[in-house]
């Protein structure tokens, strides 16, 4: 399975939650790479390799040093081991029975994330959340408690449009910590970019007056070899983006860049880096 490797994972106790039934939504208690409560979203044959997508936005952020997206990791996980964990869910494996995409070797490819514990979804849109980070990203002071997330929200904004994300509905903000995370990514790397929505991201995107240096510093370093590293590693099948993606992905990183250097020129680069 594309960007799949051999299973160093346990899963026990895997139930539905009842979401997106076309790539299911599973909540299930790990051991091995990852520990404890974990979400899952298995292979179906109807979306064999949707989960690529996911995986490709959470290396592309790894790769620039974000957190907003959850620790992913896809796994090859036996078929019997698969049936195990889900006897105590029927449901789960009616929805799941006639439809899990078995590899020839009988394995099933599980794509696993750290799940956001006591958080919600919001508009990403036009939620009234999102309208505020918008207006302290296009003024000079922020609030010092808000500071993360408008850093977030600036980064949500340049990995969306590195990976032409442009159709984001949700985000998932943290009620403790008032964290953001970016956690339905299935959008990334379309295979037909829509121009509109890319230049949506791009107007609002020249109206940030501060971005997170930390971030540009990872920016500036995101060259072909750290992209290939991150979405071509492994052997051919193992590819998560095309070749040509990565191209405009690289285009894009650079208008980005530019304008980061044009806010530089303006304010200064104390100024216009403001944010760690």
């Amino acid at each position: 399975a594309r960007g799949a490797r051999a299973a160093n994972i346990d899963l026990a106790a895997l139930r539905w939650t009842g979401k997106a039934p076309t790539f299911p939504l599973f909540r299930a208690v790990a051991s091995g790479d990852f520990r404890g409560e974990v979400e899952a979203r298995i292979a179906t044959k109807s979306e064999p390799v949707r989960y690529r997508n996911h995986l490709a936005f959470y290396r592309l952020a790894d790769a620039l040093g974000s957190k907003l997206v959850p620790r992913t990791a896809v796994f090859a996980v036996r078929l019997s081991d698969l049936l195990v964990a889900l006897r105590g869910d029927p449901e789960g494996l009616s929805l799941l029975r006639e439809d899990m995409a078995v590899m020839n070797d009988g394995t099933v490819a599980v794509m696993i994330s750290e799940p956001t514990a006591a958080a919600h979804e919001i508009d990403f849109s036009a939620g009234p959340e999102v309208k505020a980070w918008r207006g302290w990203t296009e003024g000079r002071s922020v609030p010092v408690e808000r500071h993360a997330l408008v850093v977030g929200y600036i980064e949500a904004l340049v990995l969306d449009y590195l990976a032409t994300a442009t159709r984001r509905s949700v985000a998932t903000l943290d009620n403790d910590l008032g964290a953001l995370h970016l956690t339905e990514n299935g959008g990334a790397f379309n295979e037909r970019p829509d121009p509109q929505g890319l230049d949506a991201i791009l107007a609002e995107l020249k109206r940030v007056t501060r971005f997170p240096r930390g971030f540009v510093k990872g920016l500036r370093a995101f060259d072909r070899t750290r992209a290939e590293q991150a979405l071509h590693s492994g052997p051919f099948v193992s590819w998560l983006v095309a070749s040509r993606p990565i191209s405009g992905m690289l285009d894009r990183r650079d208008s980005v860049l530019s304008l980061v250097g044009a806010r530089i020129a303006e304010l200064g680069e104390t100024e216009a880096l403001g944010f760690p």
